[in-house]
């Protein structure tokens, strides 16, 4: 086995080769780093990634063994704070001494979209690696958030805009096994933190909470015990309206 030296056989790519992302904490799009292995033998190699200010990486290096003429795909979301401005930014990846650029236009969220796309933040008291605070908002009820504190109760996720928003209903989208049993609905408003749904007993995959619309800054959901299997909090989707 051998590590990959600078410039020897190893083929980079990227998928899409362009991106087109809104700004927000969850709305950014993966874009995934393909590694080929083009030379005779086993090698160690490492993928350096870099963008440009304004733009997120989760990681920043992809290391992986690749056996001759084996491809290994990374996905690596791509994502820009509320408030970057509109324009083309770059995320470019290097290794086996080869390099690429990967274009990414970036815009806000139109007026009008989504609440859960115009969040400024989006936080929990915890998650699993597997199982970050978006994944409860991005449209794909096959992943969820999941707490990192399992058996130990209460859990929170929260979601914010950076001004007022008038919210009236809120979906909670959970799981068939071992889905939420017990949750507050919570909105910020002037006065404070005010609960107005509460579900108990829930067995339910989702459940629709609907309310005297409010001006909220915030909403978050308070979870306070699961339908049993490793007893944790699972939010597959989350809508707001």
């Amino acid at each position: 086995m051998i590590w990959l030296a600078a410039g020897l056989l190893l083929g980079l790519a990227a998928d899409p080769a362009t991106l087109a992302i809104t700004s927000g904490p969850c709305n950014g799009r993966a874009v995934t780093v393909r590694m080929t292995n083009d030379g005779p033998a086993p090698v160690y190699a490492d993928a350096v990634l870099a963008a440009s200010p304004g733009l997120h990486l989760p990681r920043r290096l992809i290391s992986t063994w690749l056996p001759p003429g084996y491809t290994r795909s990374v996905p690596v979301m791509v994502s820009a704070a509320v408030g970057t401005r509109a324009g083309v930014y770059h995320v470019r990846v290097s290794g086996g001494g080869r390099r690429i650029d990967v274009p990414v236009t970036v815009t806000a969220p139109a007026p009008d979209a989504a609440l859960v796309r115009l969040a400024a933040r989006v936080t929990a008291s915890s998650a699993r690696a597997s199982g970050g605070v978006c994944a409860a908002i991005d449209g794909d009820p096959g992943t969820m958030w999941n707490d990192a504190t399992g058996r130990r109760w209460p859990d929170r996720w929260q979601l914010a805009w950076d001004r007022p928003h008038r919210v009236g209903l809120v979906r909670v989208v959970t799981t068939a096994r071992g889905g939420l049993r017990d949750w507050d609905v919570q909105v910020a408003v002037p006065a404070g933190w005010e609960t107005v749904a509460a579900v108990r007993g829930n067995t339910a995959v989702e459940v629709t909470s609907t309310f005297a619309a409010r001006r909220a800054t915030a909403v978050r959901i308070v979870t306070l015990a699961g339908n049993g299997a490793g007893d944790q909090s699972r939010l597959a989707e989350v809508v707001i309206r």
